[in-house]
Parts: structure tokens; C-alpha cells; sequence
């Protein structure tokens, strides 16, 4: 099992991240690099951390994001230096968080379809290399009336004054069709669970764009919710659906640094295989982890052992070109 989407800075903790690659007998991991609450940079915690795990560890370097406050002229041609700075010190790919919305916010980040990002697209796109890539959050952060008190808590209620979501597909979507070749994977579903024949349509659309299974956990309600249509999706997509976790992410997000929880990285990876690996229903119960709602019957998919295989292992390795 490869997890493609782990977050790791230094201070919480590298034996506590190696127990549960231990633990649950992971073939590699990917790193996922964006700073943490009080801005600090995780780059080169990643790659200490490399140094020591007995086992690959794939880096995905983010966009310092003080960029973004250069003259367009000058963050068009940083763009690209960025790019080919991280890849020469040794990542895998990139990691991009700019298309959350409260990051949005807080930093002057040109929209998607502007020229000011065309080369660095353009570079992307030629290097063939391989983006993980954030976008939106899910819909109901923007109502209101459905937003979870977890999510208002951590700022992600997007009011008017927010970037809009659907405004951020539009612009994702003129990129990928002035570069249809974008190696290029969005978490979460890309926040489209709820949406799979619209997300059918991207995939069929562009043949290098992948998506993960990391939590939220609104992604495994949703699919669950429709079981029969998520089995269809999950058989005609087998070969572009990642595994990952987001394992350290609530630490980043945490106002004052702490250790990585263990029963909550666990509670994440129950959801995930519980939900793929278990056919029919079965209960999921708050486990004052990472699991808080009320007790739910989920319809689990009962993936077979080649469709496991590909989302466990080999879709990550054929994302990042290693055969």
C-alpha cells in the first residue's frame, strides 16, 4: 500500500508517522509539502524525514506562497523558477493548496486561466510532471445551513467574500483544455462526490487527470449514499483513483504545534478500507477521532483484489511515471 497523501512536519513527530507506516505495512508514501498554521515551510522536514524511513518516500514540494505578493511580470517568471527549483532538489512533483479558498483569501493568487500562469502550465505540462492539486473545498462549506461547526471553527465557511467554487471549476477547466496533457490529480474526489457524472466527464475529457480518495469524510457519506452508481464509477475509473489518507493534515491546521494523533491517523485509514474493502452494509460509529457524526449505515463497495491492487499501489506509481 502506497499513501499518496501524508502532511509531516518535524514536530509532530517522525517515530509517531513511522509507527503507523509500520503499523498498516506501507510500501511507500508520498509527502505532501504546504506550510502550517503559523506559516512555517515543511520542505526540508520532508526530506530529513526521507533520510531516515527504510522505505520510498515520494516529496511533493509546494509554492512559497510570499510569490504571489510579486508584480505579475516578476511572479510569471517565478512561477516557473519555483517549478524547476523544487524538481532540482529532488521532489517527485508539486503540491498545490492555492485552490482552497481561505488560501485564496489570504494571499493575492491570480486566477487558474490567467496568463501570468500560462508558462509555468506550459512547463508542467511538457516535463510531464506530476501535481497534486487542491481545489474547492466541499460544497456545503459555502451554505450555511449545512457547514459543520469543525469546518467554521477551522474558517472554512465561504461566504460571498470567499472565492467561488464553481468559479474555480470554470478556471481549472480552461486550463486543462489549453493543456490537456496536465499530469495533474485532485484530492478528494475534487470535491465532486456528490457530482460523479460531472466528474465522468472530466475524466473522459483528459486522460492524464487522476483524483484521490482522501478524506473528508462527506466523500465515503456521499458515495455511500449512491453505492450502485459509485461501484459503476469505481469499475470504470480502476486506473485513476489513488489511496491517501491525509494523515497529519489536522496537525498543520492546529493553532499551536502538538504531536500526530495516533488513533486519529488509524480512524482515517478505517474509513478508507472499511468503505472499499467491505461489501454491503456495515456500521460506522464516532469514534472521537476522526469519525464525529452521529452513527451512519454505510453501503461499503466490496472491491475486488485487482481493483484494490490498483488503487492501493499501482495508480501512484503510474501517476508519478515509475513502472
Amino acid at each position: 500500500m502506497i499513501d499518496g497523501h501524508i502532511h509531516y512536519i518535524e514536530y509532530m513527530g517522525a517515530d509517531r508517522l513511522n509507527q503507523i507506516v509500520e503499523e498498516y505495512h506501507y510500501d511507500g508514501i508520498a509527502l505532501q509539502c504546504i506550510p502550517d498554521s503559523a506559516g512555517r515551510e515543511t520542505l526540508d522536514d520532508a526530506f530529513r524525514y526521507r533520510e531516515q524511513c527504510p522505505m520510498p518516500v515520494y516529496i511533493f514540494g509546494g509554492i512559497r506562497r510570499e510569490l504571489y505578493r510579486l508584480p505579475e511580470d516578476e511572479l510569471k517568471t517565478a512561477l516557473v523558477s519555483e517549478a524547476r527549483n523544487l524538481m532540482t532538489k529532488g521532489c517527485t512533483g508539486i503540491k498545490m493548496l492555492e485552490g482552497k479558498p481561505n488560501i485564496r483569501k489570504y494571499y493575492p493568487i491570480p486566477d487558474f486561466d490567467q496568463s501570468v500562469w500560462e508558462d509555468y502550465w506550459a512547463y508542467l505540462e511538457q516535463e510531464q510532471i506530476p501535481v497534486y492539486m487542491h481545489v474547492n473545498d466541499p460544497e456545503e462549506f459555502w451554505d450555511a445551513s449545512q457547514v459543520t461547526e469543525f469546518a467554521k471553527k477551522a474558517g472554512w465557511f465561504y461566504d460571498e467574500t470567499y472565492v467561488n467554487n464553481e468559479d474555480q471549476y470554470r478556471q481549472m477547466q480552461n486550463v486543462l483544455e489549453r493543456h490537456p496533457k496536465l499530469r495533474i490529480l485532485f484530492p478528494h474526489f475534487y470535491f465532486m462526490s456528490r457530482q460523479l457524472p460531472r466528474l465522468s466527464e472530466l475524466l473522459d475529457q483528459f486522460e492524464n487527470v487522476r483524483i484521490d480518495i482522501t478524506p473528508g469524510s462527506e466523500l465515503f457519506y456521499n458515495l455511500s449514499e449512491d453505492r450502485e452508481h459509485a461501484t459503476r464509477f469505481f469499475e470504470k475509473y480502476q486506473d485513476r483513483i489513488c489511496y491517501g489518507s491525509d494523515i497529519g493534515a489536522r496537525v498543520l491546521v492546529a493553532e499551536e504545534p502538538k504531536l500526530l494523533s495516533m488513533e486519529e491517523s488509524r480512524s482515517r485509514i478505517r474509513l478508507i478500507t472499511e468503505f472499499l474493502e467491505t461489501k454491503g452494509d456495515y456500521p460506522l460509529r464516532p469514534d472521537g477521532y476522526y469519525i464525529s457524526a452521529t452513527d451512519r449505515t454505510m453501503h461499503g463497495l466490496g472491491l475486488d483484489n485487482k481493483m484494490l491492487d490498483k488503487i492501493y499501489n499501482e495508480n501512484f506509481l503510474h501517476f508519478i511515471k515509475v513502472e
